[in-house]
């Protein structure tokens, strides 16, 4: 018999309908009888993802809004920026330049070493 060019004995059997569940680092329980309903269980999630996928491609619906919500936002440059302070560090003397007192205050009372302030 051939089905479209293919052999039906070549085609591996359909795969079983889930009716029990394994339960991984379970041990010696008896995995078997987890379900104790007739209902099987639900599908693998990642068989529900790829039709929730499917679906969504072909029905109609509002594809910009999805669009618009990957869309980076546009953020403008500064306004009015005005660089007023610089600190720099000077390797030579060990000092900081240009700080302001209150910052020189407060890096005295932190108790930071001179050489972790390097």
């Amino acid at each position: 018999m051939s089905n479209n060019g293919v052999d039906i004995q070549d085609k591996p059997p359909a795969p079983p309908m889930r009716n029990t569940s394994t339960m991984i680092g379970a041990g010696s329980k008896d995995t078997g009888t987890l379900n104790h309903g007739s209902k099987p269980l639900p599908p693998n999630p990642e068989e529900k993802k790829k039709k929730d996928r499917f679906y969504r491609s072909i029905l109609p619906g509002d594809k910009t809004n999805k669009k618009k919500e990957k869309e980076r936002p546009e953020i403008s440059l500064p306004s009015d920026f005005e660089h007023t302070i610089h600190v720099g560090f000077d390797a030579v003397t060990g000092e900081f330049t240009g700080m302001p007192e209150q910052w020189a205050r407060l890096l005295q009372t932190s108790n930071i070493t001179k050489s972790e302030q390097k």
